[in-house]
This record gives C-alpha cells, structure tokens and sequence, in this order.
C-alpha cells in the first residue's frame, strides 16, 4: 500500500480512474444537456412574461395571456425557492408514489436540473429583454415589423448576448450542483467518489482528485463560454469597402441624382397625410390639446416650439409609436386605424428617423438597411441588397456596409438612419430632431443630407430646434405651443414677421444668440 499523500492518489486513479471518469462524463451530460433545455424553457418562459399587452388588444387575448403569465410565474417562484436536492427527492420518489411510474434515476435527473435550470433563466432572459434599449423596439416597429420580427430579429439577439455570462454561470453551477443528485443514486461523479472513498477510507486523497476533475470541467466550460461571447460580438474592427469609381457598386441601378426636381418631385400635390384634432394625453396630463394640419407631396414641414411643447410627441403619434387618445389621422383619404389594422404598411410608407439614431446593435450598417426591405416588404435578400447599398451611397456611407453602430460617429450613426428609413421607399419621411444628439461639427453632415432629400422632392414632416435650417429647407412651418399650433405659415413670412406674440417671443431668443 502507498505511504505518502501522492502515492494514495496514483495508487487511486490506477483503481478507479474509469469510475470517476465515467461519473465525470455522466456529470457533464447532466449539466450541458439539462443548461440546455433549461435555457430553451427559461427562453420561452421569459419571452410569455414581456409579451406586451396594447390598449386596443382584445379581453380575450388580455385574459389568457395574463392568466399564462401568473402560471409561470408561479413556475419560477418555486424552483427558485426550493433546493434543488429537495426538488430531486420529490420529483423521482413522487414519480413512484403518486404516478406508479418507475422512473430511472439519470432521467430523474435530467429532469430536475433542466427544470431547475429554466426558473433561473427565466429571470434572466427576462431582465436580459428588458435591459435591451426601448429604441431598438420603437426603431423595429417604425420600419413595420411585428412583435415577433422584433423579438426574433432585433430585441433576442442582443437579450441573450447580453445574458451570455449568466449562461454561463448555470453551465458552471450545474456541473458542480449534480452532485446533489447522489441522494437518487445518480451515479454522477460525487457518487463515484463516495463510493471510491469509503473502500480504503481515503477521503482526503480521493476527494482531492475529484475536485481537480471539477476544476478541470468548470474551467474547460468557462473558456468555451468566453470564446462563444467573442464570436458572437463579431470583429473589434471593420475594412472600409472601396469600390472602383467607374463602377457603380448597385450594378445597373442608377444612382439617386441631385436635380431639384428629383425623384421624389411630383407635378400633383397630393394629399398624403391629414392630421385632424390629435389628441394626446398621458394619463390626466394633456400633451396634444387638438393639432390640424395637412402634408402634401414634395412638402417639407419644419416644426418647431419650445420645449416640452408636444413636438416629438405629435410625430411619434404620426408614426402610431404613441395611439392618439383623440382625433384621426389620415394616408392618402382614408383613416389610418380603419385602413390598417396592424399598421406594418403605413410605416413602410411613413418612415421615422429618431433622433437616438436606434440603430440595431445586432446587425451591421448594411444589415440595418436590409432588415425591413426582407421582412416587411418581402424583397429577396440580394435584391434588398443592392437598394440598401444605393441609398447608403447616396447618404455616403456605402464604405461603412461592415461597420457595426457602435464603431460609428453619431453623425455617421444619423446618416446611416436615414438610408435605412430610405430603403423602403416612403412617401413621407418623419424626423424627430434629426440632430439634437449631435455635437456642433456633425450636425452639418447630417443638414446637407436632409437639404439634397428636400431638393430631390422628398415628402418630409421634421421636428427640429436648427431655426436657420427650418427657414431655408421648408416650404412651411409649423409653430406649436403647450399642445396646440399657435402660428403656421412659410417660412420667410413666419420667421420675419410672426403674427402671434408667442411665437414673437420664442424667435426672438434665437435672433438674438
């Protein structure tokens, strides 16, 4: 018999190394396949509890889902309030008791740690969704995609990469928590261990190399995991696309010319967008107090007014990113709440640019531009491709396609903007204060993309405090005041002879930085 510390553990793995190497392997089976499911349940489950629920949702669908949500609830709340060793004794004994059923310890098992696994992650799928910027969501919904488009395209993909570490963690807690499941005579490697130990009453020794085969396997998992968050962030960097200048990179497109009377120009004024008597209230605080006014094609309508005035909010209620508590809007002649009920192609033809750019973090610039055109409006992916890369080109950023947004200027992050509520080709363009997000140099970058969209005739409703830019690049401005227009008129007229005193006022500041 060995005599020194070392030698017990040499003598011990040469005995019953292929017991605990089995017991390891049945311990890794244990925790990867249960994580697995696991986080498959806790993704459903915390998918149901952030299912939105609207105003003008039915009672039927209001019921269920609530009704669904109190259950899983109740779900997580006890198998994350009970001990998981509990959890197995009831689950395989209780199988026999109640149900007859003889159940075999591994599946036992399985089933435990995977339930035990999808209350955790529950939560943390939950909180991973709405720790998401709300402005990928309201960005997603702009260009007309649906609660599922979103989630599946937009809001999951950053939701679970931001979850990433706490995978991880539960990959890490289940491989040494199995060990709970030797009360069910799982041989797993805790069981083998005891059962190595108590044969020539080394404990120490043999107790000793299981915990370096723990380490081993913990350790192995946590690397893999940190490798799969970098793949999953993509390149730290990016290759600026050059093309060939004699090349037209969108093959035989032709590109967006700069003609005063451009594309978007159109003999016929025709009415597009009609607002009449918008209402707007959050709770018992009034923000829209009855806005009227008309958009016609090849309009360019500036809208100003101090703030807090209701601007943002009057665009956002254009765009049904806010439902209006009163009051109609209409495309074309006809209701937009009669004439589409979910709303997916009003957006495509009433794009929104925000002013927080809510580019998607997920995707890259050019990807950004191709989401809406293949998911909204059907368009194959190459034919998606070539209309986004135009309108990049026309906005110049057609050498950024591989750039992610946050390895962009905010300035380059606006123009990006633009080309993606481009890509779909609306009639009318909204903008909420394209610019304020922007610091003094980038602001006219993004100015000079705006005046070529308005020289080529694009239909444009813009929200904005840049007094000089709404005079020279509309052809009418609007000036609201605590919820209601106060003074509307063209430009040259409205900015040197204002007729309302508010309006007087509120000029005055600007002349007079």
């Amino acid at each position: 018999m060995p005599e020194t510390f070392f030698g017990w553990v040499v003598y011990l793995l040469q005995q019953y190394g292929s017991v605990l190497l089995k017991g390891a392997v049945v311990t890794l089976l244990l925790a990867v396949v249960g994580t697995f499911i696991g986080c498959i349940i806790g993704l459903i489950v915390g998918v149901i509890q952030t299912i939105p629920l609207e105003d003008n949702d039915s009672k039927v669908k209001r019921t269920l889902v609530r009704c669904l949500q109190r259950l899983l609830d109740a779900y997580v709340e006890v198998f994350r309030g009970t001990p998981m060793i509990v959890q197995a004794m009831v689950v395989y004994y209780g199988a026999m008791s109640l149900f007859d059923i003889d159940m075999s310890p591994l599946f036992a098992g399985f089933l435990v740690v995977s339930i035990n696994t999808g209350a955790y992650m529950a939560e943390t799928v939950r909180g991973g969704i709405e720790s998401v910027d709300p402005g990928q969501k309201e960005a997603a919904i702009a260009i007309g995609m649906d609660h599922i488009q979103t989630m599946r395209c937009v809001i999951l993909p950053q939701a679970l990469r931001n979850v990433m570490p706490q995978l991880g963690n539960n990959l890490i807690i289940n491989i040494k928590d199995t060990s709970v499941l030797n009360v069910i005579s799982v041989t797993e490697l805790y069981f083998a261990s005891k059962s190595a130990a108590g044969v020539y009453y080394k404990y120490f020794e043999i107790f000793f190399i299981t915990c370096v085969i723990y380490f081993i396997m913990t350790f192995t998992a946590s690397r893999l995991l940190r490798w799969l968050e970098s793949k999953m962030d993509g390149p730290k960097d990016y290759q600026l696309v050059t093309y060939d200048p004699m090349m037209d990179p969108c093959g035989d497109i032709p590109l967006p010319t700069k003609k005063p009377k451009g594309r978007y120009y159109a003999m016929e004024k025709v009415l597009l967008l009609s607002v009449h008597d918008l209402k707007k209230s959050f709770g018992e605080r009034e923000i829209l107090k009855g806005i009227s006014f008309d958009v016609r094609r090849g309009d360019v309508v500036c809208i100003i007014g101090p703030s807090g005035s209701g601007k943002s909010t009057l665009i956002r209620c254009v765009n049904y990113l806010e439902h209006p508590t009163a009051g109609t809007i209409d495309y074309r002649g006809t209701d937009v709440n009669e004439a589409f009920k979910k709303l997916t192609m009003y957006r495509t033809k009433v794009g929104m640019v925000f002013q927080s750019f809510n580019l998607f973090n997920n995707m890259t610039v050019l990807e950004n531009c191709m989401v809406g055109q293949v998911k909204v409006l059907g368009k194959s992916k190459e034919e998606a491709r070539t209309t986004a890369l135009k309108y990049l080109k026309h906005v110049g950023m057609d050498t950024y396609v591989n750039a992610k947004p946050h390895q962009l200027s905010g300035g380059q992050k606006q123009r990006v903007a633009i080309a993606r509520a481009l890509a779909l080709e609306p009639e009318v363009l909204l903008m909420d204060e394209p610019t304020s997000a922007l610091d003094p140099e980038m602001v006219g970058e993004v100015l000079r993309v705006i005046r070529d969209l308005a020289k080529e005739g694009l239909t444009m409703v813009i929200v904005t405090h840049e007094m000089a830019f709404a005079r020279d690049v509309s052809n009418r401005v609007i000036f609201i005041d605590q919820g209601v227009i106060a003074e509307e008129g063209e430009p040259q007229e409205l900015f040197t002879h204002p007729k309302n005193k508010r309006t007087q006022d509120f000029l005055s500041r600007f002349a007079n930085a």
